[in-house]
């Protein structure tokens, strides 16, 4: 795995939460608020589900899907390409399973209607700000002044290979 590669899978599992976006049968793109399991081992990212809703529904039609992860406190940001599909896979379910998690789910985790999307994540691009928003802030300022481009970090583009 490469050093950018690392990087990636890093911040990912630091931020947690991420803004899923698929597309909607009518064309459209949608967003959703998703808690990420990351498994970098396996090049893949993980979330529950209820596989009777419109989110589901949605990937069935189209699995390709984006993933949007941000902490704008440590002016860090993520964009993940992938492809999305259905799993229903009782060790991953268990695996990850918590007090959290059954709260989305009070038919308990052996009900049929508990899933999980399996991302195979093909690509990934980063902008790690390492220092935080305010001496982000003060760089920029003394860029300005200075007509100097600032450091805000390192940016990286990742293609994943399996």
């Amino acid at each position: 795995m490469s050093n950018n590669e690392e990087k990636l899978w890093h911040l990912i599992r630091d931020i947690h939460n991420c803004m899923m976006v698929t597309k909607e049968p009518s064309g459209a793109m949608r967003a959703r608020p998703m808690h990420a399991f990351v498994e970098p081992e396996r090049k893949e990212i993980w979330f529950y589900t209820r596989l009777d809703n419109g989110k589901s529904i949605e990937l069935q039609e189209n699995g390709d899907i984006c993933l949007c992860f941000s902490s704008p406190s440590d002016s860090d940001y993520i964009s993940i390409s992938g492809h999305a599909s259905l799993d229903d896979d009782r060790q991953m379910i268990d695996k990850h399973w918590s007090p959290f998690v059954d709260a989305w789910f009070p038919e308990g985790k052996d009900s049929p209607v508990v899933g999980m999307i399996r991302v195979a994540v093909d690509k990934g691009e980063y902008w790690d700000g390492k220092s935080g928003s305010i001496v982000s802030a003060i760089r920029m300022l003394v860029a300005a002044e200075t007509d100097e481009m600032p450091d805000l970090g390192d940016h990286g583009k990742v293609a994943i290979s399996r």
